[in-house]
């Protein structure tokens, strides 16, 4: 195997001592000759060597060489000095598992997984069209940034329509430099007619918000079920102190696009939530009483119920 295809090869370590380019090879296996001269170690008959040569202890029966077998494999063992692509540390690896790379095709070497796969994401990821960086995870992706895309194309700079700041267009379709600066264009577009929903100022929640005065006088402020007072109701919402009346007006058909006055009844909390909680309520008069009292108002409030149902008569529901 040639060792020298590898541009991460450093060098050869041998266990052998005072190593020298000269020291003969064994022609049949093509490894260094341990008993040489350039070794230090001269060749006896293992059966009149009954110490090891390399570390001076008895050997054992086992064996005829020379030297205990670790020792030996010690002595034999070849480790290739090479430098890690992604640190430039060098760091040894044995012959066996860098002859098996080589066979493999693989002639880059790293000191540890964690570089190897930092490099790997690196050098085999897309790169970026305009800068040319590595985008790793990114695949699909031309630009590695929103400024390179831009740099990348050739639109002049032109004035933002809402600021008036000058900037570099990502098409030739941007009006405005930045999101804000678009936020609050489209915020002012929305006011008035330019919103799809806006109906001529009229809406069931205006309607709504302007019956409920009314609710409030023909029922003289009390619950029409308990005839608990109408009071106002201290909380903290948002960090702000809001004042809110213990009573609420209820759709009596649960249809809030009908603020008819005949619709409307007003009830406290809790007689509110007995309604919603009972699986048939135990207030069928509700309808009864609205048209009854709503009859019995004055014509001033009559008049004023009726220009109301003639203004949002569109927002009914059908």
């Amino acid at each position: 195997m040639d060792s020298s295809k590898s541009s991460a090869l450093v060098g050869i370590q041998y266990g052998l001592p005072e190593i020298t380019p000269s020291m003969p090879m064994d022609p049949v296996t093509r490894r260094p000759l341990l008993y040489a001269p350039e070794t230090g170690f001269s060749y006896k008959p293992s059966r009149l060597n009954k110490t090891c040569i390399l570390c001076g202890e008895a050997k054992d029966n086992t064996g005829r060489g020379q030297a205990h077998r670790e020792c030996y494999m010690k002595v034999r063992s070849v480790k290739i000095l090479l430098r890690c692509l992604w640190c430039d540390e060098e760091f040894l690896k044995p012959r066996y598992e860098y002859n098996k790379a080589l066979r493999r095709g693989h002639f880059s070497f790293y000191c540890c997984k964690d570089h190897s796969q930092a490099h790997h994401a690196v050098k085999n990821a897309k790169h970026c069209d305009h800068c040319d960086v590595p985008m790793p995870g990114r695949s699909t992706r031309k630009f590695c940034s929103v400024q390179c895309r831009i740099d990348s194309r050739d639109h002049p700079e032109k004035p933002c329509t809402m600021c008036g700041l000058f900037f570099r267009p990502v098409s030739s379709r941007t009006a405005y430099c930045s999101r804000p600066c678009a936020d609050q264009a489209h915020s002012i577009r929305m006011l008035g007619t330019g919103n799809s929903h806006y109906k001529d100022g009229t809406s069931y929640s205006k309607w709504f918000k302007e019956a409920r005065p009314l609710i409030f006088d023909r029922d003289k402020d009390c619950c029409v079920v308990c005839s608990k007072a109408s009071d106002l109701i201290t909380f903290e919402r948002n960090g702000q102190t809001v004042q809110r009346s213990n009573l609420l007006v209820h759709h009596i058909d649960e249809n809030p696009a009908n603020n008819q006055v005949e619709n409307l009844v007003l009830l406290c909390y809790g007689c509110h939530l007995v309604h919603h909680k009972s699986a048939v309520t135990p207030y069928p008069w509700f309808a009864e009483y609205t048209r009854q009292a709503s009859e019995s108002m004055t014509s001033k409030w009559k008049a004023t119920a009726t220009s109301l149902l003639t203004v949002y008569s569109s927002t009914t529901a059908s």
